[in-house]
């Protein structure tokens, strides 16, 4: 692999880790918007996630159809720090995508579970009181 071509994979692998990076950073900001019930904000994390994951493919289908056409192994870098920083990042975003699944189906759960205690409510309401129920109301924010 000549000069231009190392230099080349190798700005690409730096691309590729800051890539990674801004991944795992955008689902502890999705994962802390849950907790804090920050819809807004989640939906923003998701969107940069969807973004960064399709930069991400892009990035990876690039690298992959040079390090085909070259003949060359995946992961030949003059930095050698890169590969072992990438693998890294993938594993802690591996663990985060671990963390942030089980965030989502508790969170689920416990909307289920809130939705619920909600229609009881106020179905056992409605039956207490009659028609009373109707200038009367409980919420709940979800």
């Amino acid at each position: 692999m000549n000069d231009k071509a190392v230099l080349n994979h190798d700005s690409l692998g730096a691309a590729y880790l800051l890539q990674l990076q801004a991944l795992g950073f955008e689902i502890s900001v999705a994962m802390d918007a849950i907790a804090a019930n920050a819809l807004s904000s989640f939906q923003e994390s998701v969107a940069k996630q969807e973004m960064l994951c399709s930069v991400l493919a892009h990035m990876a289908k690039t690298m992959h159809e040079k390090v085909r056409s070259s003949g060359q192994p995946l992961l030949v870098l003059s930095d050698s720090s890169i590969e072992p920083r990438i693998r890294a990042a993938s594993e802690a975003i591996r663990e985060l995508n671990l963390q942030y699944a089980a965030l989502l189906r508790h969170s689920g759960r416990s909307i289920a579970i809130l939705a619920s205690l909600c229609r009881s409510h106020t179905g056992q309401f409605q039956e207490a009181c009659g028609l009373r129920s109707k200038r009367q109301t409980w919420s709940c924010e979800m």
